[in-house]
């Protein structure tokens, strides 16, 4: 458990730079010793910064450790450690289905289906959290006939969530047996290259990686990127040729991305067997849960703006069962969100 605390106390002391951390690693190969080097420079107590992950239910896996994202071990650059909230499961297949945060109102639902549709197989879907076409795979995911889990990526300590705005979300993801990722440390925030740091590993866990909604200049075209790399496939969902949000799917699939249009083609495109669903199973999958109907007549009967405590109060439900359907409605685009306050 010492190379465990002396890591973190490293990882701290650098903010999460991978190269500086890659250099400690590389010249002392022991994380206590990495430490000893630069433990004059700061205040911070490893005991102490280990107690708080431990506060939070946050989990430390060393980049030699079983509990390690084993297809992540096969990328560049791979994060000597990974912070986990929740339980992920990487035994299952994953897809990473990533995208524009200025996402159409089709685009949210194409995600949403897909990623409903795939997790309903069993699948993983990894996304990053973001805006846009991230949260709706990642309420997707989360819906209630689905079976597969989802992992969220975070650009930045798992004591914060970014954006803000989905920490609704983020429990949703915990609460429906997915996970939070991160490869930085408390306290570090969600700086611009992390970002881009963040892709290698929303790409680096999954099988394939499919794109919706990506203009030329898109962080999802990266994450594409980095899966080729990896030797992974990549699939795009194509659109209108006229419309920006179209370009960069366009483009990948010029590039060899398989074309897809329904969660099967990214299962055969993958080798994974895909179970057709009854058709009256699958209708009921687009049916509101009893928490998310709750919520609406409440909404309804209110007539005004009003809070998750609020909600809480009057509905009589669990804190965590109201900021799960909350999320996927906001998400969805069924409610609107404003400071706090939700309406219809």
């Amino acid at each position: 458990m010492s190379q465990h605390i002396y890591y973190n106390a490293v990882n701290r002391f650098y903010q999460g730079n991978y190269g500086a951390i890659e250099t400690a690693w590389n010249r002392f190969h022991d994380w206590q010793s990495a430490w000893e080097s630069v433990r004059s420079g700061t205040r911070l107590d490893p005991d102490k910064e280990w107690d708080r992950l431990l506060k939070r239910n946050v989990r430390l896996v060393l980049r030699n450790e079983d509990g390690y994202p084993p297809l992540l071990r096969e990328t560049a650059r791979t994060p000597f450690g990974l912070y986990l909230l929740g339980n992920p499961d990487w035994d299952c297949p994953a897809v990473a289905i990533v995208g524009t945060r200025r996402a159409t109102s089709e685009g949210l639902r194409i995600a949403h289906t897909f990623a409903r549709d795939l997790a309903a197989q069993g699948i993983v879907i990894a996304s990053g959290l973001a805006l846009g076409i991230d949260a709706s795979a990642h309420a997707g995911a989360t819906a209630s006939s689905a079976r597969g889990a989802t992992i969220a990526v975070l650009p930045c300590g798992l004591d914060d969530v970014y954006p803000k705005t989905h920490a609704n979300l983020a429990s949703s993801i915990i609460n429906n047996g997915g996970a939070l990722v991160s490869e930085y440390p408390f306290g570090t925030p969600a700086f611009p290259l992390n970002f881009l740091e963040r892709n290698r590993i929303v790409a680096g866990i999954s099988r394939g990686t499919l794109v919706i909604e990506a203009p030329l200049k898109s962080g999802a075209l990266v994450t594409a990127r980095l899966a080729v790399e990896a030797n992974r496939d990549v699939f795009a969902v194509p659109g209108p040729i006229s419309h920006p949000n179209y370009v960069g799917p366009h483009k990948l699939i010029q590039e060899g991305a398989g074309l897809v249009t329904c969660a099967e083609d990214v299962c055969a495109g993958l080798n994974l067997l895909y179970q057709k669903s009854d058709p009256a199973v699958e209708a009921d999958a687009t049916t509101l849960s009893p928490a998310e109907q709750t919520v609406l007549a409440l909404l309804k009967k209110a007539g005004k703006p009003i809070g998750i405590d609020s909600i809480v109060e009057l509905s009589k439900l669990e804190a965590q069962t109201v900021s799960s359907a909350v999320a996927l409605l906001s998400v969805n685009g069924t409610l609107n969100e404003t400071n706090g306050l939700y309406s219809l």
